[in-house]
């Protein structure tokens, strides 16, 4: 591509932070009116990469080239001055201002006599959220928005603005599918507009739904750029990572069928979901597949007492068990890694160690009837030690950590309370292709344990690469069971996207 083609150019950029090198003489163009995706693992580079385009860093050597012309962003209004926008992982937003208020932050309109015009301000807002074919009343105070509602928001700012350039980083890492479709849709619709979109995720698959070229970043150096029809994800990986995709999940002995069965379910029905039926045995990583609404979030909830059974039983422990709240469900030893570890699963504003060990206080008072400090601060060493949480304090707010480690903290918190049942919703969501693969691990050590596992993801090559088992759900129903090793992704989707090659039941006879 020659350079006149490019909207960005980046020429031997190098950043330093003290003794690390952050980028390495990075070079590659970006495209007017394409989606650029820029993967790579945590460290990779790519957020300092977004940061020094939007003004946040300045490159120590190197050069950006924006329309032809070399420039110098000084910070993000100067940025936002050549069209540039970034929209952020986490929502940056005034919670008690009004979406039109937030739009028009540092830009706000003025009629007679220098007075704000509330009016012109959302009047303006309404025709941006037209223009994005978005619903959202420029009035209402973003406190009450939905977390995709937000990044609408974050958007239609950048719209407003009139960016050229919008750099989204992990924009859909909170929303729901329904959210993230939905910004895709935004995506594209811009894109048919002329404005370049680099799109920053760690979702291979949704990298290549959404993208036309991508760009991968390992270690701080350039690894290549690809048009996404003449690549495939186990190459991208390849290039993240430095190996094959396959070589990321352990290779794992066989459960016995006389394995101990720890948790069995019968007929359990809940609102519209089941009857559902299933047994997981000691040492066996059991695996859930099903589209949004198909029920296993479902499932996962009412186990975990967070959802009322309908009819059914839970045996647990050879015991008939009504979980009725996520207190019983951790005294019989159960734990759940939820999907959305910011709202469910950590206090993100709390410390890693008071995260570690917020379920286990019990467990850590001395004779008084205190917090036994010293206990407190060496069992969450102890998981920071064993997770390979990357932090240099334990004391760290748990917001200032990347993805990946924020989930090995949620991980952290259940392991100290010694669970026999784990429950994985999700957990490789949001998260690099190394942390994956360090849960992968883990996962795989504590079946070996003895524990029970049961596992879903939002990526089925996680499910198949991972789990001794594959219950496949279809519109509240399990249509079928696969062993490892029995399907395809391709014969599985087929199963849980259509229902098909299945009949309800099927799965009820266990191995």
């Amino acid at each position: 591509m020659a350079a006149q083609q490019e909207i960005i150019l980046l020429e031997n950029i190098t950043k330093r932070f003290g003794g690390v090198t952050a980028l390495d003489d990075v070079s590659f163009g970006i495209a007017p009116g394409e989606v650029h995706a820029v993967v790579g693992e945590n460290g990779a580079g790519k957020s300092t990469l977004m940061k020094m385009l939007a003004g946040v860093h300045a490159q120590d050597s190197g050069q950006i080239v924006l329309q032809g012309t070399p420039v110098a962003i000084r910070d993000p209004l100067d940025a936002r001055s050549k069209g540039i926008s970034i929209v952020f992982q986490e929502p940056n937003l005034f919670p008690d201002l009004s979406a039109s208020g937030n739009i028009f932050v540092n830009r706000e309109l003025s009629g007679r006599g220098g007075r704000l015009d509330q009016r012109a301000m959302d009047a303006a807002a309404q025709q941006v959220f037209a223009t994005m074919e978005m619903d959202i009343d420029p009035r209402v105070k973003v406190k009450k928005l939905s977390v995709g509602e937000k990044q609408l928001v974050e958007i239609a700012r950048t719209l407003q603005a009139r960016s050229e350039i919008i750099i989204m980083d992990e924009p859909n890492s909170a929303l729901t599918q329904h959210e993230t479709d939905r910004l895709f849709e935004l995506i594209r619709h811009l894109r048919d507009q002329g404005i370049t979109i680099i799109y920053v995720s760690h979702r291979l698959e949704e990298v290549f739904a959404i993208a036309d070229r991508i760009t991968v970043l390992r270690d701080g150096h350039y690894q290549g750029t690809w048009r996404t029809t003449e690549t495939t994800v186990p190459k991208i990986v390849e290039a993240m990572i430095g190996r094959r995709l396959e070589e990321a999940f352990p290779v794992r002995p066989l459960v016995p069928a006389a394995a101990e069965v720890l948790l069995e379910v019968r007929d359990l029905t809940c609102g519209k979901i089941g009857p559902i039926s299933f047994q997981a045995r000691a040492g066996e990583i059991l695996g859930f597949a099903g589209l949004e609404g198909a029920g296993v979030e479902n499932i996962f909830r009412v186990l975990f007492g967070l959802d009322r059974v309908t009819s059914g039983e839970v045996i647990y422990g050879g015991q008939a068990r009504r979980v009725r709240s996520p207190v019983e469900a951790l005294k019989l030893g159960w734990g759940l890694i939820p999907a959305n570890r910011r709202e469910q699963g950590l206090m993100v504003e709390w410390s890693i160690r008071k995260n570690t060990t917020l379920v286990i206080l019990d467990k850590l008072l001395n004779r008084l009837g205190l917090i036994d400090a010293a206990a407190d601060r060496r069992t969450t060493q102890d998981y920071v030690g064993r997770l390979n949480i990357a932090t240099d304090s334990i004391d760290k707010k748990v917001i200032n950590l990347s993805g990946g480690n924020q989930q090995k903290v949620v991980v952290a918190k259940w392991l100290a309370s010694g669970p026999k049942l784990l429950i994985l919703d999700d957990p490789t969501r949001g998260v690099d292709v190394g942390a994956k693969s360090e849960i992968y691990r883990l996962c795989d050590q504590l079946a070996g344990q003895g524990l029970a596992l049961l596992f879903t993801s939002s990526e089925v090559d996680e499910i198949l690469g991972l789990c001794d088992r594959v219950l496949a759900f279809y519109k509240g129903q399990v249509l079928r069971e696969f062993k490892r090793g029995e399907a395809t992704k391709s014969d599985l989707m087929h199963v849980i996207a259509s229902g098909a090659n299945g009949n309800a039941g099927r799965a009820n006879s266990f191995i």
